[in-house]
């Protein structure tokens, strides 16, 4: 739920206004107290969920509403299990996805009442051999309170394991050794991820000694009479659950995790409805407190910042502004299932909205209720309602320090791999994982502080291989490094002409960490058809006798100076390291050298020469103070006149290279020498190109970075 904001509304005839408060449900006056209802009227919500059950569109739906100690609404609505004509009520079970991370939080508090654990300790104290590895610095732990609140350095993880599946879920350890990853230090940043709850259910296990299944029903739902609650389904509780349905109405085989207490819980809406009297420190008669209004207050604390004005606690989402009022909730969805719990606290109310198919009807039917409830936040949601649609913002280009060739490392757990990213000024960026095609990645965008897309690639790992799959990159821009994780996403389809797995659903990343080599992502031409713009003709020195230049169709003709000719480009974004030029160049006369390229390298400059010492001589100049032809790179060419020669020097932190039509020259490591240029070829940095006592001719000049 997004913070409320006063939008302008558009202008609606009032046939209109009167549609939709009534389709809404929300029939109260807009000018009524914005206390809290001493009546609320649910007409219109239960018509809504009429509606929806109706169409065929719902299997089933299960509301309650708690109010001042008291549930004052429960019912259900629709058919639990279609095959069988068993009808939903209030004490149908659904599975509850993400509110059983409220669920195993609240355990998680039973144990820091007992004295078995402490929120801010370092989680690895509680989970054994296995342990959390941190992948940026190292060292920083991960606290118990971090993974409560997502702020761990986990990344985005879910993992599905059907019944009819082959593929099985491992230990919980080797889980840990593949997943315990953390991708960003913790306390940096919040990262939703639902595998650090299936390190807490672990940890409950191990704390208590007992199967966490066992540990909850004792310690937390059997005190607060949660009767119609489980971790998973037994058969003693498969009797009272809601069948989860696909997208095509048909029963979802049944399906487990690698992340029980993110995601296992299945509970009704009766339950639910007492799990919020407790989190509102109001117990029913025949409920027992299991910790104090101190341990329900720490956990509806923010400690983390998710967006402005919301931000999450021990297993809930806190905002502060939510059309008008706090809210404390937790939404579930996945395959089947869509779930809310929501709490307001100021106003001593919850409300619960479960369904066993994946609709929007639970979040419709959560404010339309709440719209019941408080008349100040049904003002609110009407205004937003009915006013326009917020413009999408502005796509940024994106920044200079992002542009260019980027080289890392992706691990995974099965070995690491080589990621390469280009990011073209055209905005178009590029992707390949390891010897494989360049990918392009789709929807491209960087926020100020996140980079993100979508591309099809081959990470290769068993758990993954079972799928086809999208990967989703999400990487962060610090100290001149990318660094964040590829999450491969499972593709399926109930459309079985798709070709595509049926039964199917992961989400597993794994941490990449690339540096930029160069600020060039692709090839750029250096020289126009019909001007030498961007570039200046050479005068200084030796050039001041300098041939006439010009340029005809992109061909660039360089008369014999006396003794040098010579052009330099203007440009101020010319690379350093890590690029390559090519060109092609031709002599029209004269006996010495042609082409002579004064190129930098890192902080030194070098220049390549051919045709030189008589026309022959192909050679760096100069390395180790030595000139092209008495040095390592020396080469020799039989150089026809007026014979196009395609050229390409490529410049690394490995080495300097070079090929003239296919044939490579020389290969010289950069590391072990020094480099350098004849004071004469001075006025030619930082890149140039001249000849000496030489007409010469030049087009295609291009600039790329080393593929």
């Amino acid at each position: 739920m997004m913070n409320f904001r006063i939008r302008t509304m558009k202008m609606v005839s009032r046939a209109t206004l009167v549609w939709v408060l009534l389709t809404s449900g929300l029939c109260m006056s807009l000018t009524a107290q914005e206390n809290i209802s001493a009546s609320p009227d649910f007409s219109g919500v239960i018509k809504r969920i009429q509606q929806r059950v109706q169409s065929g569109d719902v299997p089933s739906c299960a509301v309650a509403v708690v109010k001042d100690g008291k549930i004052i609404w429960e019912q259900g609505f629709g058919l639990a299990d279609r095959e069988n004509n068993r009808k939903a009520d209030e004490h149908t079970m659904y599975s509850l996805a993400s509110i059983s991370k409220p669920i195993t939080a609240t355990g998680i508090m039973k144990l820091v009442k007992d004295r078995k654990l402490t929120l801010d300790e370092d989680i690895n104290k509680y989970l054994g051999r296995a342990k959390l590895e941190n992948l940026v610095d190292g060292e920083t732990p991960a606290t118990v309170r971090q993974v409560l609140n997502h702020s761990s350095g986990l990344p985005i993880h879910a993992q599905f394991f059907y019944d009819h599946e082959e593929f099985k879920a491992p230990s919980f350890e080797e889980s840990i050794r593949r997943y315990g990853k953390l991708m960003s230090n913790p306390g940096d940043r919040y990262t939703y991820a639902n595998f650090g709850y299936g390190i807490l259910d672990f940890i409950i296990g191990r704390a208590s000694r007992k199967s966490y299944a066992d540990w909850m029903k004792r310690e937390v739902f059997i005190p607060l009479g949660m009767n119609r609650t489980s971790v998973h389904l037994s058969d003693e509780y498969e009797q009272y659950a809601a069948v989860r349905y696909g997208e095509d109405g048909k029963p979802i085989p049944y399906y487990t995790f690698d992340h029980d207490g993110a995601s296992a819980v299945y509970a009704s809406a009766h339950d639910l409805a007492r799990f919020a009297l407790f989190h509102l420190g109001e117990l029913l008669e025949d409920q027992v407190e299991i910790f104090g209004i101190q341990g329900t207050l720490e956990m509806q604390t923010p400690t983390q910042e998710i967006v402005s004005g919301s931000g999450y606690g021990m297993g809930w989402r806190i905002t502060e502004d939510d059309f008008g009022i706090k809210t404390v909730r937790h939404t579930g969805g996945m395959p089947g299932v869509r779930t809310y719990l929501t709490i307001l606290p100021d106003h001593n109310a919850a409300v619960v909205a479960l369904c066993n198919s994946s609709s929007d009807l639970p979040g419709l039917v959560t404010q339309d209720a709440i719209a019941a409830l408080v008349p100040l936040y049904q003002k609110n949601l009407i205004a937003w309602r009915l006013s326009s649609p917020d413009a999408p913002p502005a796509k940024e280009p994106m920044p200079d320090e992002l542009l260019g060739y980027w080289r890392g490392k992706l691990k995974t757990y099965e070995g690491d791999r080589l990621i390469e990213i280009w990011v073209h000024e055209d905005q178009d960026v590029h992707v390949r994982i390891d010897e494989d095609l360049k990918m392009l990645v789709n929807y491209p965008d960087y926020d100020g502080d996140v980079f993100t897309g979508e591309f099809r690639a081959e990470m290769d790992t068993t758990d993954i291989s079972r799928s086809p799959y999208t990967i989703s990159m999400k990487l962060n821009l610090n100290d001149g490094m990318l660094q964040g994780f590829l999450t491969a996403v499972s593709r399926s389809s109930t459309d079985l002409t798709k070709n595509l797995p049926k039964y199917t659903r992961f989400l597993i990343s794994h941490f990449c960490s690339l540096e930029r080599v160069s600020k060039l992502a692709g090839s750029r031409k250096l020289n126009l058809n019909d001007s030498l713009q961007g570039w200046s003709v050479i005068t200084d020195n030796d050039f001041e006798k300098h041939g006439e230049i010009s340029i005809e169709e992109g061909v660039i003709s360089l008369s014999s100076g006396k003794p040098a000719t010579g052009i330099r480009y203007a440009g101020q974004d010319f690379p350093t390291m890590n690029y390559e030029v090519s060109l092609e160049a031709r002599r029209t006369g004269g006996r010495d050298f042609f082409c002579g390229i004064t190129f930098p390298v890192d902080n030194e400059f070098c220049s390549m020469i051919i045709g030189g010492w008589g026309g022959g001589v192909v050679g760096l100049s100069n390395i180790d103070n030595m000139a092209a032809v008495e040095n390592e790179s020396t080469g020799f060419l039989d150089v026809e006149d007026d014979r196009w020669y395609q050229i390409r020097l490529r410049v690394t932190t490995e080495s300097i290279q070079a090929w003239i039509d296919g044939k490579e020259y020389f290969s010289v490591p950069t590391d072990s020498h020094k480099f350098g240029i004849w004071w004469e070829q001075e006025p030619v940095r930082p890149f140039g190109i001249a000849s000496w006592y030489t007409s010469t001719q030049l087009k295609n000049i291009r600039l790329s970075a080393p593929d």
